[in-house]
């Protein structure tokens, strides 16, 4: 199976019955970006798949000084879920291992100029629990939501500093712990196969 957050949808069915206009239908990401795919090892666990793979690259030239960002993110997890209920209204339940790895790095030129920072390697690990309902429509097809709460420890590589005319400064590393907050994924679409 694979799911979409499907908020567009909902929002152009809704305004079909007003008068505020309407655009074509759409769906996104189940989360945030992410890719989500479930592998039904019974009619009541299935394997999750978490996959996000993002390269970026932004230029922008302001009065002869060009500013170009760019970035690189890995989200990695795998998880079980496990369902409950047998008609068309399910619970489902689980947990997510997740991996993330991500740089990012700013360059600044001008003239007989340049500035360039560079992050180090920033590594994160982390496990979220999830909860959430379905709704079969068609025997394939349901809507549902999902709430997740996990927990993440990252750790930032040193980064460094060159500019025109100094010398190289490295950025201190740093690492971090947090429990988060619960998350919603919103009305999700998922398609069976």
């Amino acid at each position: 199976a694979i799911g979409f957050n499907a908020d567009g949808l909902f929002e152009y069915v809704g305004n079909a019955f007003n008068n505020s206009g309407n655009n074509a239908p759409s769906v996104d990401y189940q989360n945030a970006g992410t890719f989500v795919g479930k592998r039904f090892t019974s009619d009541k666990t299935a394997q999750r798949v978490i996959a996000n793979l993002a390269f970026g690259s932004d230029t922008e030239e302001i009065a002869g000084v060009e500013t170009t960002n760019s970035g690189f993110d890995l989200t990695a997890g795998l998880g079980k879920e496990w369902r409950r209920g047998s008609t068309r209204l399910q619970g489902f339940y689980g947990a997510d291992l997740l991996l993330n790895i991500s740089s990012t790095s700013e360059k600044i030129s001008a003239t007989g100029y340049e500035k360039k920072t560079t992050s180090g390697l920033g590594f994160g690990v982390g496990a979220q629990g999830f909860i959430g309902a379905e709704y079969f429509l068609f025997p394939k097809i349901s809507i549902g939501a999902q709430y997740t709460y996990g927990a993440l420890i990252s750790i930032d590589g040193e980064g460094k500093i060159t500019e025109t005319g100094e010398d190289e400064v490295k950025t201190g590393k740093g690492s971090s712990f947090g429990i988060g907050g619960v998350g919603v994924s919103s009305i999700n679409l998922t398609l069976h196969f």
